[in-house]
């Protein structure tokens, strides 16, 4: 299974239609490409689980949908209700689904812990995040994805992702040191302000700080360390092949159309 392509997990199942106050656990608040898939892991290590990543967002359309539509409600009670809609069941959520609605999760579910991801610098952050998810924020993964139902909308939710930038921090460029230390500081504020704790906490910390923080004890194995950048460079591969193909099929469907379909029209 290739995260962020095909997703085999079950979906939890709500015990109901309305909203849960306390079931979700843990916000994963940092940003992508500072280990979030590590905390994901380190947290169903530790029972706390399911987790909702962006790695189970993407191979659905009705999540992603459902995600889309969320970042545009500008009613607060609407949108809570879709929020809920999409991490109800789930004990944690991190990486996009929590940065988008980070005040809106603080306010629904006022017992989960918050955690800030970082990596050990801005820049080593905006490297990483530039290198590995540049592609999936341009025209062209816009034009070799517009085929395909999965990749236009994952076009589409990047493209709200920079519009949220823009709207939430002022910031056009989300590849820079500027806009993660921007962000950093959004997450300590909106915590501030409703006297919530945040475990600040890196990869590199290991389970020292992030079972104490939890009142766990240490697990015998060594910490998650699930590194995406060759997963993205693989994914990349993969759907600029699908894009071209799949232009290169529509394009002879055209040409034949054309040459054999068009006579007939005239005989």
């Amino acid at each position: 299974m290739v995260r962020f392509l095909t997703d085999n997990r079950i979906a939890p199942t709500p015990a109901s239609n309305t909203p849960h106050k306390q079931e979700l656990l843990v916000i994963g608040a940092g940003l992508p490409r500072t280990a979030t898939s590590s905390l994901q892991a380190a947290l169903e290590e530790l029972n706390i689980t399911p987790c909702l990543h962006m790695a189970q967002i993407i191979p659905h359309t009705s999540r992603q949908k459902l995600l889309i539509a969320a970042t545009h409600s500008t009613d607060t009670a609407t949108r809570q209700k879709q929020v809920n809609a999409l991490v109800s069941g789930y004990a944690a959520v991190c990486d996009m689904p929590a940065v988008f609605f980070l005040a809106d999760l603080m306010d629904m579910y006022p017992e989960a812990r918050v955690i800030l991801t970082t990596r050990p610098s801005a820049e080593t952050w905006a490297e990483s995040c530039r290198e590995s998810l540049g592609f999936f924020f341009s025209s062209s993964f816009g034009v070799l994805g517009f085929l395909w139902g999965t990749e236009r909308l994952w076009f589409r939710l990047n493209m709200r992702i920079l519009e949220w930038a823009k709207e939430k921090l002022g910031e056009g460029d989300i590849f820079s040191a500027g806009f993660y230390e921007r962000y950093n500081e959004l997450v300590r504020g909106v915590a501030r302000e409703r006297g919530r704790e945040v475990l600040e906490f890196k990869a590199d910390d290991g389970w020292g700080p992030l079972c104490a923080f939890f009142g766990r004890d240490v697990p015998v194995g060594p910490f998650p360390r699930v590194n995406e950048r060759k997963t993205f460079v693989f994914i990349k591969r993969v759907l600029v092949v699908k894009g071209v193909v799949s232009w290169m099929a529509l394009g002879g469907l055209v040409w034949l159309v054309w040459r054999y379909g068009m006579p007939l029209l005239y005989t």
